[in-house]
């Protein structure tokens, strides 16, 4: 295992500047940390593609466009039925136990709904925005497009994760694509052409189809032979259960981060959610870290449980801590001291919510020092409890909207996003120590070597018990 002496552990805010320095040492946070660089330069992408998106098409144009944008991107992860996580925890399970036939059936099952539910929804989408809203045939259209494009590089993108790489994965999911329509709306720009938002849909569809194109291709040739040539077996009824749950954790988180905005836009008015769908996106910026730690997480964690690995998973796990605790420091610094210019780049109108997009940094940041708890408790197998969890919370979240929006407005939106993710963060990381016996926050950095350490029983029996259901 790659990772740091136990002499040099962060201890003092000095440790910091010796923590920056090691960064390049171990191959554990060298992954986890261009993993984040990776994550951060498709943020960069994302926003560069938002910001001439905003200002392409005017204030209450582009809060249409960020309503649906947030439907779809709810819509793509319902469709999935908890594939993602599904498919990746299988193919790892079902690998360490020398099992290619379950491993193959698994991957079917998955690409079998991929292929199906996406596309069902997608139509129904359509049909509601267009009879029950009065919209456009051509924008449902369009929106549906998108939505089956992004459920299946979604879905793709956690294959990619078992297989083939992270720039594969990720990096086509989350930059490519993006890349390309940024590529595509400069040089919309430059001719002085006029689009509308269907026409925007259809723009980002295209791009998504070029980058599964490259990694469907890349997975084909990575999938391991033995996979690829056996004869699948089905657990159906016992992979629909499992799926389920995942389906509904997975759900609800996207509910918790993308209904926002649709809130907001009925609540108050499309220029409203324009701006706030721009100060969580950014904000969100330090939530690109934990993302980036939840990818590495999902790459790495489910190998060392599923092997019985705890020391080395506990270790793996802090030194995530060091690294997210580094770039959300330097992260959270950037936004408190660049709000606004950072706001202007997108429009000068939404410079003045300066302190909504502070406000929800700092929920961001409390969220992202929790590190991967989500991760760990979904791939120890406590996939039934979490959903109750972010139902909770989300339940919370919400009626702090009825209570603060009236009052405060986009502010009081922000106040109730920020309290909420602080809460989830903290009982997270309760749950995870008490169930699974080890610590994923910003926390681990400050703990002794010694007491780092999880409860190995827990570990044990927690990894047998998951092993049993799996059966």
């Amino acid at each position: 295992m790659s990772g740091y002496p136990a002499r040099t552990r962060f201890r003092s805010p000095r440790g910091l500047f010796d923590l920056a320095a090691r960064f390049i040492g171990g191959n554990v946070t060298r992954a986890i940390f261009w993993t984040i660089v990776l994550l951060l330069g498709s943020g960069v992408v994302a926003f560069t593609m938002l910001s001439l998106a905003a200002r392409t098409f005017s204030a209450v144009d582009f809060g249409h466009l960020a309503m649906w944008l947030s439907v779809c991107q709810m819509g793509s992860v319902l469709a999935l039925f908890g594939q993602e996580m599904f498919v990746l925890r299988s193919l790892h399970q079902y690998t360490v136990a020398e099992r290619p036939d379950l491993a193959k059936g698994a991957l079917l099952f998955s690409s079998i709904i991929g292929a199906i539910a996406p596309a069902s929804l997608g139509l129904t989408i359509a049909m509601i925005g267009t009879v029950g809203f009065g919209e456009s045939q051509s924008l449902m259209m369009a929106a549906a497009l998108f939505l089956v494009a992004n459920a299946i590089i979604g879905l793709c993108s956690h294959v990619a994760k078992y297989c083939v790489n992270i720039f594969l994965a990720d990096g086509m999911r989350e930059l490519f694509w993006r890349f390309l329509v940024v590529v595509a709306l400069l040089a919309i720009a430059r001719l002085g052409i006029t689009i509308q938002v269907y026409q925007f849909f259809l723009l980002t569809s295209g791009a998504i189809a070029a980058a599964l194109i490259m990694q469907i291709s890349a997975i084909w040739v990575a999938l391991p032979k033995n996979i690829r040539d056996a004869a699948p077996s089905w657990r159906i009824g016992q992979w629909s259960r499992i799926s389920l749950r995942f389906w509904a954790s997975t759900v609800l988180e996207t509910i918790n981060q993308y209904f926002d905005v649709v809130i907001i836009y009925w609540l108050l008015d499309p220029v409203s959610a324009g701006a706030y769908f721009v100060a969580s996106r950014l904000a969100n910026t330090l939530g690109t870290v934990l993302t980036g730690v939840h990818s590495y997480a999902t790459r790495r964690i489910p190998a060392l449980y599923f092997a019985g690995k705890s020391h080395e998973l506990n270790q793996t796990l802090k030194l995530m801590s060091e690294v997210v605790l580094l770039c959300v420091a330097a992260g959270f610094a950037v936004i408190v001291f660049g709000a606004e210019p950072i706001l202007g780049l997108f429009s000068q109108s939404f410079t003045n919510q300066k302190w909504t997009l502070i406000i929800l940094a700092t929920g961001t940041a409390i969220y992202a020092g929790g590190g991967p708890a989500a991760a760990v408790l979904l791939i120890t197998g406590h996939e039934g409890r979490y959903p109750l969890i972010i139902a909770a919370n989300m339940i919370l979240r919400f009626v702090g909207f009825a209570v603060l929006i009236p009052a405060f407005g986009l502010k009081g939106a922000a106040l109730a996003t920020a309290i909420s993710l602080a809460i989830v963060a903290v009982v997270l990381n309760v749950l995870c120590r008490r169930w699974v016996g080890f610590d994923p926050s910003v926390l681990n950095v400050f703990r002794k070597s010694r007491t780092a350490i999880g409860d190995q029983s827990t570990f044990a029996n927690g990894n047998l018990a998951n092993s049993r259901s799996q059966g």
